[in-house]
């Protein structure tokens, strides 16, 4: 069954679920560059909302995620190009800056589903 809390209305709600492994030391920069990335989706087209989670318990070796809604595939899509010209613009290189930082990353979108 899904939570229908943590599922905003919508057939085609799409989520950004991203998982990082950010050692203490890179964690200022880590989070600047966040809040700067949020800033910039918060303006996009079909963005719904944000949480940052932060671990405090259990085994594993990811200690920030970070979930993007968005409003259909197409629009989550869209942002995806959107932010990659973004950073490009601004001379930001993502692979770089998490290799520089010592951060491990698992990104990925997902759709909700029926567990019944």
């Amino acid at each position: 069954m899904i939570d229908r809390s943590l599922t905003p209305p919508g057939a085609g709600v799409r989520f950004r679920l991203d998982s990082f492994s950010v050692p203490e030391v890179a964690r200022g920069e880590f989070e600047a560059a966040m809040r700067r990335n949020l800033a910039f989706i918060e303006t996009l087209p079909g963005f719904r909302g944000h949480v940052v989670l932060e671990k405090v318990g259990g085994p594993g070796a990811f200690n920030v995620v970070t979930i993007a809604t968005w409003e259909s595939a197409e629009a989550l899509d869209a942002a995806g190009v959107r932010v990659r010209a973004y950073y490009e613009s601004i001379g930001f290189d993502l692979v770089g800056a998490l290799a520089r930082w010592g951060v491990r990353a698992e990104l990925g979108n997902f759709h909700a589903r029926a567990t019944r």
